[in-house]
């Protein structure tokens, strides 16, 4: 049985997705960068339930690969992001959610993890420099 999906879970998502680039703006460089690289190995182990059996274990084994890599390099962390939300997809159908109480957290997981990726991808900018060079033309 597929749980339910709110407006409220989509809104939050985004809410959280916000806050954590808003957060991540305040730490300076390069500790923005290991910082979310030991967020995305730490990631990876976060499905470890056993609902989905073995096909749980990949997760980790990749996600500790991208962080590796992410510690040079922002695109392999954004990756991590995109692979964490096929896990959140198939956990949303199939499995235990993220958050044991919230049964609808691993489909708001699925609408945060892409808007980080994008932010990774940008090269995890501050959000405080990027709206001030927006304002200031």
């Amino acid at each position: 049985m597929v749980k339910e999906f709110t407006l409220m879970t989509a809104i939050g998502a985004v809410v959280i997705a916000g806050l954590y680039m808003v957060i991540f703006s305040l730490v300076k460089e390069p500790n923005r960068q290991i910082i979310n690289a030991l967020i995305i190995a730490g990631a990876g182990a976060t499905y470890w339930s056993g609902v989905l059996g073995y096909y749980e274990f990949p997760l980790g084994i990749i996600m500790i690969y991208l962080a590796f890599k992410g510690l040079k390099d922002y695109r392999f962390l954004a990756i991590g992001w995109l692979v964490h939300t096929v896990y959140d997809i198939l956990h949303h159908l199939y499995g235990n959610p993220i958050v044991p109480m919230s049964p609808s957290s691993s489909a708001g997981c699925a609408i945060c993890d892409p808007i980080l990726a994008l932010w990774l991808f940008m090269g995890a900018p501050s959000v405080f420099e990027w709206f001030s060079k927006r304002t200031s033309h």
